[in-house]
C-alpha cells in the first residue's frame, strides 16, 4: 500500500480569519489514509492551536517580526528534510516563501497558491502594495496552479496576466454541524452584554480591518439610532483598526450600542443568538462569514461586492447593498428591521442554499482532485 501523499500548506496564521479556517477545515478533512498534511505559520496563534488539537502537525517558522523572506530558509529546510509532493500556500508571505524555498531546493514539489482576497485592498499603504504586488508576480512562474475562491477572484486574476490553464475556481465551503443551529430560548450573550432577553442583536464577524466596512456600518447606526434605540450591534472580531474604531465609537456616541466582542472562539453559539447578520465588506473574496450565519439561519445584509454576489441572491437568500454606501446600508438595515417575517423567509432560504451548495465535502473533493490532475502532469 502506497504512503499518503504529503501536503505542506504555508500560511501566516496570525489572525483567525477566512483563509486560516480554510486551512484548518481542508486540512483536518483530508483522507489520511491518501494525504498527510502538515502546516507551517509564521505565527503561533489560533491557526495552530487549533490544528494541534486535531492532531496536525504544525511548523513554526521565522519570527513573525522579520520580513517576508526570512521565511525562505526554514521552509527549504522543511522541503529537504520532509519531502512533500506538494507545497500549497495562502497569502503573500507564504506565497514568496513557498515559492523561492520550493524553486531553491531544485523544484521538487509542485507548487499551488490559493487567492483569498484582493492584495491592493490587503496593503492600503502604497509602498506595500507596490513592493509586494511586484514579488508576487515576480514568483508567479514558480507556482504550478492557482485557485480562485470565486469567480470574480478568477476574473482578476485573468486581467492581471495569469493565463487560464493554470488557474481554476473552487468556491469556499463550510463545515455542516451534525444537528442544525437553532435559536436558543435563553440568550447567554445578551446576559454576558447585560441587555434585556427581547433586545435585537445586530452581528457582525469580521476582522477589524480597513476592508471589512466597520466605518460604513457605524455611520449608518448612528442615523439609525434614534429611530430605533432598541437595537444593539455586536461585532466580532480583532485586527488592528481596533483601538482606532473605539475612538470612532465613542466620538460617535455609539458606545451604548456598539459592543466590541474582540476575537470568540464560540461564533457558532453566538450566531444562532443574533436577529441579523451585517458584513458590510468593502471586497470579500468569497465572504465565509456570511455562508456561516445563513447556515445559523440568520437573515444577511452583505455589500454587492466579490465572491458575495455568488452566495447572496438579493430579495432571495438576503439583502445586498453597494460597497462603501452608509445610506444604503442604513435603509437595508431599516428595512430588515420592520420586516423580521420577510427576512426570516430569506433566511430559510439561505440555509437550504448552504446545505446544497456550499457544505466541506464538496470543497475537498474538488481540492484533492486539482491535487491528483497536477500531480499526475
Amino acid at each position: 500500500m502506497a504512503a499518503p501523499t504529503r501536503i505542506l500548506y504555508i500560511i501566516g496564521g496570525g489572525e483567525f480569519g477566512g483563509a486560516e479556517r480554510h486551512v484548518l477545515d481542508l486540512a483536518k478533512s483530508l483522507d489520511q489514509s491518501e494525504w498527510a498534511p502538515r502546516v507551517a505559520v509564521f505565527y503561533e496563534g489560533e491557526l495552530a492551536q487549533r490544528l494541534r488539537q486535531v492532531q496536525i502537525p504544525v511548523t513554526l517558522l521565522a519570527p513573525a517580526k522579520l520580513s517576508a523572506l526570512a521565511g525562505i530558509v526554514p521552509v527549504r529546510k522543511l522541503i529537504r528534510e520532509w519531502r512533500p509532493a506538494i507545497v500549497h500556500t495562502h497569502g503573500v508571505r507564504a506565497n514568496l516563501s513557498g515559492r523561492l524555498a520550493n524553486k531553491a531546493e531544485g523544484s521538487p514539489a509542485r507548487v499551488i497558491t490559493t487567492i483569498h482576497s484582493l492584495l491592493p485592498l490587503d496593503y492600503p499603504v502604497a509602498w506595500k502594495r507596490i513592493l509586494f504586488g511586484c514579488f508576487e508576480k515576480w514568483t508567479w512562474p514558480y507556482t504550478d496552479h492557482f485557485i480562485a475562491v470565486s469567480r470574480t477572484m478568477l476574473d482578476w486574476l485573468l486581467q492581471e496576466g495569469l493565463p487560464r490553464d493554470r488557474t481554476s475556481v473552487i468556491h469556499n465551503a463550510i463545515q455542516l454541524p451534525p444537528v442544525l443551529p437553532r435559536r436558543p430560548e435563553y440568550s447567554a450573550l445578551r446576559e454576558e452584554l447585560g441587555l434585556p432577553q427581547h433586545a435585537i442583536l445586530v452581528g457582525t464577524v469580521a476582522r477589524l480591518h480597513k476592508v471589512k466596512g466597520h466605518t460604513y456600518l457605524m455611520q449608518a447606526v448612528r442615523k439609525l439610532k434614534e429611530e430605533r434605540p432598541d437595537v444593539h450591534y455586536v461585532w466580532v472580531g480583532g485586527g488592528e483598526m481596533e483601538q482606532e474604531l473605539r475612538e470612532q465609537v465613542r466620538r460617535n456616541g455609539l458606545q451604548d450600542v456598539i459592543h466590541f466582542l474582540g476575537v470568540r472562539q464560540d461564533v457558532p453559539e453566538l450566531l444562532p443568538q443574533f436577529d441579523l447578520f451585517v458584513l458590510p465588506s468593502v471586497y470579500e473574496g468569497f465572504g465565509l462569514a456570511a455562508l456561516e450565519a445563513m447556515l445559523a439561519g440568520v437573515p444577511v445584509i452583505a455589500s454587492a461586492v466579490g465572491g458575495l454576489l455568488e452566495v447572496i441572491e438579493d430579495g432571495h437568500d438576503g439583502l445586498l447593498v453597494p460597497p462603501k454606501n452608509a445610506e444604503a446600508l442604513y435603509q437595508a438595515l431599516k428595512r430588515a428591521l420592520s420586516a423580521p417575517e420577510q427576512m426570516e423567509q430569506m433566511a430559510r432560504a439561505a440555509q437550504q442554499k448552504v446545505l446544497e451548495q456550499n457544505s466541506l465535502p464538496r470543497l475537498v473533493r474538488e481540492t484533492t482532485g486539482l491535487y491528483r490532475k497536477i500531480l499526475n502532469g
